[in-house]
């Protein structure tokens, strides 16, 4: 057990006690050392040569400020703190009552030195501690008032009580006394400085908190937006998604090609709520001399336009996304353009969309959407994605077709040359009885030969 003033200042500090309670162990152990120093020795001192007889009072005063020490250092913090409030003010009036003779004043300065004493409650006691506080400042206060009349209950005539009313004794109690309200004061501002660096503390704490919060809050914020453009980014996938698996669906079930494009402009206007839309064919000549751009199918307000239109390449926004082959995208439409009809009249669309249908970097076919909306990134990288598998529809088709074509040529050629081959066998055998029919001919004329010869040779053999 170490005994430096820095351990006997704060005995009885414990983590588990109340926060206020914390604040009060040092001022407590504080004021009694001072009322060891300053008062109880002193007076001890004083007494001994100038009242023997009162010597036990300073005394006394000075083993309850060691008891108070005691006490807290065993924890007892709640009860060393009434002891200290109350008996050093108690001792301190029997001391000024023993030395007052009969209807004498108080002795200024022992009373001084009380009046310091009765400031002990408010340094020691906090004010949440309405009990404490209350009753041991009426105590202090009910024993100063009633010092007239408590004072004659004791009496010790002893003509160096003078020495306590004027002189340097008197001087040197009043600066004790001075000292001790002082303590009191400075432990009181003590207390409001601890309370202040705690408040300062906390608001530092909370302060950082604060900025803790913003940067966890800020961190939340950008997850949430992450996880808000995550979920977007999966919706437009699931979207896109779908919308494939539409156009996949309607190449896959229909065998007219006419129906497809019919099915597929309807798809794709709608699944991009846009107005109307157009596909485009890229028809080639024989040699591949002469290409047409024409419209195959027409769709605008959930119903199919018959419109019969053609473009060559570099005609217009279709010849020019056919030559370039890349889709062009306009948010300024002209007026003389396009115009959307609908029951309500007719208005200028707000976006444009010309999307090439490319396979192996060659262009078959050209797909057109107008809306009154603009058009999302995202949805132009559906159309050209989902413009590659149309592309390879039509592709597969042309292949398909001239196939079938070459195919019923084969057959045409093959059915002309079983005809060609039927006819000769015919001429053939036609060719053979002709041969049988001359040989026979020729046999019969070489008969009649022969017997035209018989009766020439009978008279030259008579």
């Amino acid at each position: 057990m170490s005994f430096s003033l820095t351990n006997i200042l704060y005995t009885g500090q414990d983590e588990n006690l109340p926060v206020f309670l914390q604040r009060k162990v040092l001022p407590t152990n504080t004021i009694a050392l001072i009322l060891i120093v300053a008062i109880a020795i002193p007076f001890v001192i004083i007494s001994l040569f100038y009242f023997p007889v009162l010597a036990f009072i300073p005394g006394m005063g000075g083993l309850t400020c060691i008891t108070v020490l005691f006490i807290n250092y065993f924890g007892g913090i709640y009860y060393s703190r009434i002891l200290l409030s109350v008996l050093p003010l108690l001792l301190a009036a029997s001391y000024n009552a023993f030395l007052c003779e009969g209807a004498d004043e108080p002795i200024s300065s022992v009373f001084l030195t009380e009046l310091s004493f009765s400031l002990i409650p408010f340094v020691i006691f906090d004010l949440k501690e309405k009990v404490f506080l209350t009753s041991t400042a009426l105590f202090c206060a009910l024993v100063i008032v009633t010092f007239p009349i408590t004072k004659n209950w004791v009496e010790l005539s002893n003509a160096n009580a003078m020495v306590l009313r004027q002189g340097w004794l008197s001087d040197v109690t009043v600066s004790l006394a001075v000292i001790t309200g002082f303590g009191c004061m400075l432990g009181s501002a003590f207390l409001n400085r601890q309370a202040e660096k705690s408040s300062e503390k906390l608001l530092e704490d909370m302060e950082a908190k604060n900025q803790t919060l913003k940067v966890s809050e800020q961190i939340l914020k950008e997850n949430l937006k992450k996880v808000e453009e995550s979920q977007l980014e999966e919706q437009k996938r699931n979207w896109a998604s779908e919308g494939f698996a539409s156009v996949a669906q309607i190449l896959q079930s229909n065998k007219d090609h006419a129906q497809v494009y019919d099915k597929l402009i309807a798809s794709l206007v709608t699944y991009l709520k846009a107005n109307q839309g157009g596909i485009y064919i890229v028809e080639e000549s024989e040699q591949a001399t002469q290409v047409s751009i024409q419209l195959a199918s027409c769709y605008a307000y959930s119903r199919k336009k018959f419109v019969d239109q053609s473009y060559s390449p570099g005609q217009g926004l279709i010849g020019q996304a056919y030559l370039e082959k890349e889709y062009i995208y306009l948010t300024e439409v002209p007026t003389d353009y396009i115009r959307i009809t609908s029951g309500l009249g007719e208005s200028t669309p707000r976006a444009i969309l010309i999307m090439p249908l490319k396979v192996n970097d060659k262009v078959e076919g050209l797909i057109e959407i107008a809306s009154f909306t603009r058009f999302d990134q995202y949805q132009i990288a559906f159309i050209q994605k989902a413009g590659e598998n149309i592309a390879s529809f039509i592709q597969n088709y042309r292949i398909n077709e001239k196939t079938r074509k070459l195919l019923e040529e084969s057959q045409n050629q093959a059915e002309m040359l079983r005809a060609q081959e039927e006819e000769m066998r015919q001429n053939l055998e036609e060719l053979a009885a002709t041969q049988e029919e001359m040989h026979r001919k020729e046999s019969e004329y070489l008969r009649q030969i022969e017997a035209l010869k018989e009766p020439i040779h009978t008279p030259n053999e008579l």
